[in-house]
């Protein structure tokens, strides 16, 4: 049974006046990020094939897979030194430690340096658990992080190491079926992607971690086979990842904090591998399914714009990082390449810390928590959008202590995406998260099915049938906090459980339910009290 409710956030009952759509004249979005023109910048006079960069304890840190080291104070002029030779694609600074990690699948995973320009080889990362029968893995290390005291490494066969000081290494994860290509760390979690299967790794310390599986939401369909991630970056309270060269290119996910993602497109569309945040604007870079490979920014992480860079073939850029006001990044063929943020103070806020609310007879009301970062600007209020996928209807929420609005005209039983966004002068923030809403005629405690199920069933590649079936009803507490305990749907002999969305609601995917008129009722206790809904048939057609 696939379960599309949403984690139980709170939601608080506000006194202010609601404003209609129709009322308000908002802000034009401002899409494009604060990036000046991009200029190639050699790192020296013999041409060297940098493999990672990265600014690093106030200095930029270029490495080589040919036993070179470039160091930098600006990002335009560099100086060389000898590093041990080996496949380094990744790199972090922490603990008064460099920390430089090996892609290729060897013992020589690793080495280390106090000042970033004489490097030394370690005994490195422990790999993945040898298997009988498979060959050995030794991390294949693809990104590194370093947040809430440890560095925390992932890599290509699905394996998580930490390390409080660099030096010594504690295997966290395995998962052999993942293939991890990216970790940032933001907002006090560390968020790793994985180019296999599409899945998302949170922790919340880097000892502990959850691996969140199909984590796509709202109305945009993911491509086919499944949107597979290259790249991931926090900033500006917003996670950001790209899809990768296997699945995805021209896709992007959002997500505020880190547990559902919103999906988006764009173009020209590229194979993201490169991903940085800094100046109030997200840069990214991959190779492009066109004849150009531009840098694309963005101050949202929702809608992006292209620049191109002076390079002097088309580029497949490989990293991206932010530093000393400036931007760097590099491609396949070891150029540099140096762009300026133009105006960091010009920042839009971050996103509302959540959206929840009420449904009512063809209407949802809207609640939010203000944005805690308010950006370069005072925030001058927020926007709501709710989407059935085809039509998307906005209204505004005023400065509040709980900032609300209702959108009218909607379609009872309808599903509908509703997300947030607050406002600066300089443009709009990341979307929240979204949730879903049903409005319905009559709010009580019951179970529907969509219009679609009366006629015969949707089934899947194996025969196997299915019904999304809506429940409404669940009750709030006075102020407005719905219960998240766990909610029993009885399909005549079948039981089915979901817990409830910050709206009271759940939608429930039955795989090969009873058919014909089923007696059905749902039970649950919310805040101590229990409830039971009266017994009805509800009429599921045949196949």
């Amino acid at each position: 049974m696939r379960q599309l409710s949403k984690r139980g956030l709170r939601a608080s009952v506000a006194t202010a006046a609601l404003v209609g759509a129709s009322l308000v004249t908002l802000p034009a979005s401002v899409s494009s990020a604060a990036v000046a023109q991009w200029t190639l910048a050699p790192p020296s006079t013999t041409p060297i094939a940098w493999s990672t960069v990265n600014f690093l304890n106030g200095q930029w840190i270029a490495l080589s897979d040919t036993g070179e080291v470039g160091v930098s104070t600006n990002g335009s002029t560099w100086s060389d030194q000898p590093a041990p030779v080996g496949s380094w694609q990744s790199s972090a600074y922490g603990a008064g430690h460099y920390v430089a990690l090996s892609s290729a699948n060897t013992t020589s995973n690793e080495m280390v340096s106090s000042n970033g320009l004489a490097w030394t080889l370690t005994g490195g990362l422990p790999g993945a658990p040898v298997q009988a029968g498979r060959p050995v893995e030794n991390g294949q290390w693809t990104s590194v992080a370093y947040g809430h005291g440890l560095f925390v490494a992932v890599g290509s066969d699905g394996t998580v190491d930490t390390s409080a000081n660099g030096l010594s290494w504690t295997q966290r994860f395995w998962r052999p079926k993942n293939s991890f290509t990216s970790i940032t760390y933001g907002d006090g979690r560390f968020i790793a992607v994985d180019a296999a299967q599409g899945d998302i790794l949170l922790s919340l310390n880097g000892v502990n971690w959850s691996l969140i599986t199909q984590p796509l939401v709202g109305d945009l369909s993911a491509p086919p086979g499944g949107l597979h991630f290259g790249a991931v970056a926090y900033g500006s309270g917003n996670f950001v990842a790209f899809g990768d060269s296997s699945s995805g290119a021209g896709y992007i996910a959002t997500s505020v904090f880190g547990y559902v993602w919103a999906l988006h497109q764009y173009s020209p569309a590229e194979a993201v591998g490169a991903l940085t945040y800094g100046c109030g604007s997200f840069v990214a870079g991959g190779q492009a399914e066109g004849s150009s490979d531009p840098i694309l920014s963005s101050t949202t992480g929702s809608e992006w714009s292209a620049t191109t860079v002076p390079t002097p073939t088309t580029s497949n850029w490989i990293a991206l990082s932010y530093g000393a006001g400036k931007y760097v990044g590099l491609d396949a063929a070891g150029d540099l390449a140096v762009a300026s943020g133009t105006d960091c103070a010009a920042a839009v806020p971050s996103a509302p810390l959540q959206v929840s609310g009420n449904v009512a007879n063809g209407e949802v009301w809207t609640y939010m928590h203000p944005s805690l970062h308010a950006g370069g600007a005072p925030v001058e209020g927020y926007r709501v959008a709710i989407t059935d996928g085809v039509t998307t209807t906005y209204c505004h929420a005023a400065l509040y202590f709980q900032p609300n609005c209702i959108i009218k005209g909607l379609r009872n039983h309808q599903v509908y995406w509703v997300t947030t966004q607050a406002y600066n002068r300089f443009g709009y923030s990341a979307p929240t998260d979204p949730e879903f809403v049903i409005p319905v005629a009559t709010w009580n405690l019951a179970v529907a099915g969509p219009p679609e199920t009366t006629g015969s069933l949707p089934s899947d590649s194996t025969g196997a049938t299915s019904v999304d079936l809506q429940l409404t009803g669940i009750i709030a507490k006075a102020g407005g906090f719905y219960p998240v305990t766990t909610v029993s749907v009885h399909l005549g002999s079948t039981i089915e459980t979901c817990h409830p969305s910050p709206f009271g609601e759940c939608i429930l995917a039955v795989t090969d339910p009873p058919r014909g008129a089923v007696p059905t009722y749902v039970t649950y206790t919310g805040w101590g009290r229990s409830y039971r809904s009266p017994t009805r048939d509800l009429i599921i057609p045949s196949a």
